[in-house]
């Protein structure tokens, strides 16, 4: 069998969205602590990408080595913090939307929060609405490092 020429550097992708299953009052100090650790976990693993968390959900692209990111998927859909997990893209990449970010995160937002439930409330009808949600988020984080 071929191998596609996505695949062909090795570069994948995983575009997904779950729903938190930790109570709210400790919902944001555990998504910090996650950050703290994925940082140095996803570039020690050449991994990037961007993560958006509403309080109620999460919102994440992760991309790097194939290999990579299998784990860290296979290591997040056994994460009990994490339920009803929909994935909306997941495979080859050609090259990486957040190359300068372990994980962007910049912490809770109401702007993000409502336009996360507004996708999900109206439909997902197309991944680039929520790739492109989260390139804005990384401008604003961006802006917003110190």
């Amino acid at each position: 069998m071929t191998q596609s020429p996505l695949y062909r550097f090795g570069l994948a992708g995983w575009l997904y969205a779950s729903r938190c299953a930790l109570p709210s009052a400790w919902a944001q100090r555990a998504v910090d602590d996650i950050v703290a650790k994925s940082i140095p976990r996803n570039a020690s693993l050449e991994v990037t990408g961007a993560l958006l968390f509403t309080g109620s959900r999460f919102v994440q692209f992760l991309e790097g080595p194939a290999e990579s990111v299998v784990a860290i998927r296979q290591n997040i859909l056994a994460d009990r913090r994490h339920h009803d997990i929909v994935t909306f893209l997941s495979g080859g990449r050609v090259e990486r939307i957040f190359s300068n970010w372990s994980l962007a995160y910049a912490g809770p937002s109401l702007f993000v929060a409502d336009k996360i439930e507004n996708l999900f409330h109206n439909g997902v009808h197309n991944t680039s609405e929520v790739i492109d949600l989260l390139e804005q988020f990384v401008i604003i984080a961006e802006a917003n490092k110190p």
